[in-house]
């Protein structure tokens, strides 16, 4: 009889085993009535090995507990949990070498040490400033109208009380108070005169009207600038900006504001091109997509689910683009096609043909992000993942004592190299042993099999400063595609979608390089109204109006 098919290892209760026990007892005297003496020995030892699986399993349940006392959320591994669970795997016939417990704790304690010196000292790096938390005052007002009130005594309460002699100004207290006054709109009125020769009569000449953003369309370009960064960089449906513009005194429909977006949208067509052909031959693209639901009538449900593929360059250059549909053929497979550099991406099987050579061949780089999620989803059943869990974060924590000394890329690859590297070989072989012993569907399996399936995507950020640990800037800002989706719903069309896809790429783009998106929009559509020329379009790039502009404004 196995271990694993006797009572003993359910989940039973006292009384219950107690009777296997009584009924295991009857069993082996029946057994030695008859003189079988090895079925009585085999049913003995296996009711043992039941007995010490099932406490295992209790001693495993009970430090998860005593984590869970110490924080939910915590990660931390205390000595002797870490000595149980290397137990267990050794158990399970592997060769991994139990660590020293309090060895792994001084490791972490020395490591936090570091980034705390790294912090306080001066950056190894000339003009890079280290990574320090800087307390903010409450509020901060930038290019905010100022009025100066100078608050006196009125003559009677000027008389000293003990000489009756009028007291001296000796200076002043400042005060704040911040008011608030709403946005309203001007409606300008220009009376284009008209001029004529009364004695020749040879025709009208008017004077020349203000430039028009978009065709037949009285907004100036500051109103259209507030319109697309209310609704693509706020997440405001275009029906509440409808009411707040007539609290303010104008009623806008709310079909004019969306001829309005979709008037921008094409209008700023050409330069998003400029965008994609930045993200095309930056060193690093990060990618990723998340759905849209797009109105169309021509399917049954009306509603058809498109996917936005999002393609960051360098960290910087944002761009998104919009396909009815999931498929790689449609998204990264058309737009990365014949791409050789790094591509850093989750591993979705929509993006191995980019790897392969059937589309591209490009350098693979992981998601350290994605193979912790499926770790971290069994951090409150399975206690065994605190480990891997553990030494995910000291490598992140590495990371953090490279940002604290300002480290440029080959400084950065060399700390890797001598810090890092160490504990990615100690997670694959935790991943390589674990895979290995526990049946192949199960959770902790699968999560094993993800680091080792993907071990040298996951490792290639050693061999390159400037590749990062995870994908999570550009899941940061597929965000924003996520927050207007829980707003707007859906999208008016497939057209509309590819519009907001374009709209977006600017928006965020501005995010990244710290270019404030109504100063830009503004200045970028009263350039375009203005005539200028496409063999500049890339001077109106965010980087290069920021450039152009100076140093970058917090957004």
């Amino acid at each position: 009889m196995s271990a694993a098919r006797h009572p003993l290892t359910g989940p039973t209760s006292p009384r219950v085993e107690l009777g296997a026990l009584h009924q295991m007892r009857e069993s082996a005297q029946t057994l030695l009535r008859h003189g079988k003496v090895d079925e009585c020995y085999e049913l003995l030892l296996a009711a043992l090995e039941a007995l010490l699986v099932k406490n295992h399993e209790l001693e495993l349940l009970l430090a998860k507990l005593r984590r869970e006392r110490i924080g939910r959320h915590s990660e931390r591994l205390d000595p002797g949990q870490l000595a149980l669970l290397f137990e267990t795997l050794l158990t399970q016939g592997g060769a991994l070498t139990p660590p020293d417990p309090e060895a792994e704790a001084r490791e972490d304690a020395e490591l936090d040490r570091e980034i705390d010196r790294a912090e306080q000292a001066p950056s190894e790096t000339p003009g890079t400033p280290p990574s320090r938390k800087v307390r903010r005052q409450t509020w901060q007002t930038r290019d905010v109208e100022r009025q100066v009130h100078d608050l006196e005594l009125p003559p009677d309460a000027r008389t000293c009380e003990t000489c009756s002699r009028e007291k001296e100004d000796i200076g002043f207290d400042t005060t704040h108070r911040l008011e608030y006054v709403p946005g309203h709109f001007i409606d300008h009125e220009y009376h284009d005169h008209k001029y004529a020769c009364r004695r020749c009569k040879d025709g009208v000449t008017t004077a020349p009207a203000p430039p028009q953003v978009l065709e037949r369309s009285a907004a100036d370009a500051s109103v259209l600038a507030h319109v697309v960064v209310t609704k693509y960089a706020d997440h405001t449906p275009l029906h509440r900006l409808h009411r707040i513009y007539a609290r303010s005194g104008t009623e806008i429909p709310v079909s004019t504001l969306a001829d309005w977006t979709a008037g921008v949208a094409t209008l700023v067509e050409p330069l998003v091109d400029c965008l994609a052909a930045r993200v095309l031959g930056a060193a690093i693209v990060r990618t990723d997509a998340t759905g849209l639901k797009v109105l169309d009538p021509q399917s049954a449900a009306h509603i058809e689910l498109g996917s936005v593929w999002a393609y960051i360059g360098d960290d910087r250059d944002v761009l998104f683009r919009y396909t009815p549909t999931g498929e790689g053929a449609t998204g990264p497979w058309t737009f990365l096609k014949g791409r050789t550099g790094y591509i850093q991406a989750d591993a979705s099987n929509v993006f191995d043909r980019l790897f392969t050579g059937e589309v591209a061949r490009a350098i693979e780089v992981g998601c350290w992000s994605h193979g912790r999620r499926r770790l971290v989803a069994m951090r409150d059943t399975d206690c065994r993942v605190a480990y891997p869990l553990k030494l995910i974060a000291r490598l992140y924590r590495v990371e953090h004592l490279a940002d604290a000394r300002g480290l440029m890329p080959d400084g950065r690859r060399a700390l890797r190299q001598e810090r890092s590297a160490p504990i990615v070989e100690r997670l694959y072989g935790w991943a390589a042993l674990t895979r290995q012993g526990e049946p192949p569907s199960s959770d902790l399996a699968r999560a094993a099999g993800y680091l080792v399936n993907h071990h040298r995507a996951l490792s290639r950020f050693l061999d390159d400063g400037r590749l990062s640990l995870d994908n999570n800037l550009c899941e940061a800002n597929l965000r924003d595609i996520a927050l207007g989706r829980k707003n707007f719903l859906f999208a008016g069309s497939h057209q509309a979608a590819a519009r907001a896809a374009s709209l977006y790429s600017l928006t965020r783009t501005c995010a990244q390089y710290g270019v404030p998106p109504l100063e830009y929009f503004t200045d970028l559509l009263r350039k375009l109204a203005n005539g200028w020329t496409a063999n500049r379009l890339e001077e109106l790039l965010p980087h290069r109006w920021r450039d152009a502009r100076g140093e970058a404004i917090a957004w």
